[in-house]
């Protein structure tokens, strides 16, 4: 009984859907669409319902096609120096989504990263089309760092120590308040 107890003190209490999210959303709902909508381009499913509310999916902008972090990529960032991804994010709370614009750049033998809301190169603009018009189809509303940084009084969060985000609460309990300003 103190295990149920626990449950509902977790989803009521403290905002933890990552057992109800984990068992009855598929993570892969929106995974092929992205493939199909970027053919020749390494996509990566990045969403796990751990402490995250939302789909996260990753496009490598470079031609590079292997996920962050494996050593093929880290080879592509040591000879190219500078590797271009975009992350969009949708919640499953409510109908909003987040697109990030990611530059990982080697500069001293150090990998920095700086995320942009727009495309960092012209080249780009298409990529910003055709994540605009399937989240518009799906019926998602982007939001911007100054709804996304705001905070939700009265909410609690597992991972925060302060008053959460808009973003936290809709899209990551991170331990960051938002994790991509600069």
């Amino acid at each position: 009984m103190t295990d149920l107890i626990k449950v509902i003190e977790n989803v009521y209490k403290n905002g933890d859907l990552s057992y109800l999210l984990s068992s009855y959303v598929d993570r892969d709902y929106y995974f092929q669409e992205f493939k199909e909508l970027f053919v020749g381009k390494y996509v990566e499913n990045m969403t796990d319902f751990n402490y995250s509310k939302c789909f996260s999916i990753s496009i490598n902008i470079s031609d590079v096609d292997s996920p962050l972090g494996s050593q093929k990529f880290e080879q592509f960032i040591t000879d190219n120096l500078i590797v271009y991804r975009v992350d969009v994010q949708m919640s499953l709370i409510a109908p909003y989504a987040v697109v990030k614009y990611l530059k990982y750049e080697k500069k001293d033998n150090r990998v920095g990263v700086m995320s942009n809301d727009v495309p960092f190169l012209p080249s780009q603009n298409n990529y910003e089309v055709l994540i605009k018009e399937f989240l518009s189809r799906k019926g998602y509303t982007l939001l911007d760092d100054i709804v996304l940084t705001k905070a939700v009084p009265g909410i609690v969060l597992e991972l925060q120590e302060d008053t959460p985000s808009v973003y936290n609460c809709l899209f990551e309990d991170s331990s960051s308040y938002y994790p991509y300003s600069s």
